[in-house]
């Protein structure tokens, strides 16, 4: 095991918690795992972080913002439009599905945990705060017209993908990727057009 100062140490743990969550779930963090991750001792986890709860979520912020980073950098230089479809949509690839994956177990967590409840509601801020942008930049280019708050479609927006993804997840109902683009469509056109 490496000498490393104390923030490096604590963003190597912090980073090894956030591949568990990738591969395994927020679930499958526990100190000696995300220590063996890490290749650092138990007690350096339970040094720089007060709980696993703590670590748990501080993984899952980490993860969004990378998320949300990533699909800035993706929809870069596009239409207002098709940056608003890739910020809402519900990819099937599998970065999309564990994606979902992650913000679907951070709901089931935050209900029981409070530290993930704080976490979880900073990300759904920080969604907010990106499809406001994209929705400001659109109506300075010209490419939004309607003028209702942006902070209020955004919520909506959100409400709708959110709600489209919970459908789809029950394999009965057959609500496909392409239904969910479609009704993500007609709700951006009516809302902003």
């Amino acid at each position: 095991m490496a000498y490393l100062s104390r923030q490096a140490r604590r963003t190597e743990i912090l980073q090894a918690a956030a591949r568990i969550a990738m591969t395994e779930g927020l679930g499958a963090m526990t100190a000696r795992r995300v220590a063996t991750e890490a290749g650092a001792a138990t007690g350096h986890v339970h040094h720089h972080f007060e709980s696993v709860a703590q670590l748990r979520a501080e993984a899952f912020l980490l993860l969004i913002q990378q998320w949300l980073a990533a699909l800035a950098r993706q929809s870069e230089g596009l239409p207002a439009t098709r940056r608003l479809q890739i910020m809402l949509g519900v990819p099937e690839d599998e970065t999309g599905m564990t994606d979902t994956r992650l913000w679907n177990e951070a709901v089931f967590l935050s209900e029981r945990d409070a530290c993930m409840k704080a976490a979880y509601a900073t990300c759904m801020t920080d969604w907010h705060q990106a499809t406001m942008a994209i929705i400001d930049e659109g109506r300075a280019d010209g490419e939004f017209t309607k003028g209702e708050p942006a902070a209020d479609i955004a919520w909506r927006l959100i409400g709708l993908c959110c709600g489209l993804d919970d459908i789809s997840r029950f394999k009965s109902t057959d609500f496909t990727q392409a239904q969910i683009d479609r009704h993500l469509a007609i709700a951006i056109e009516r809302e902003l057009r």
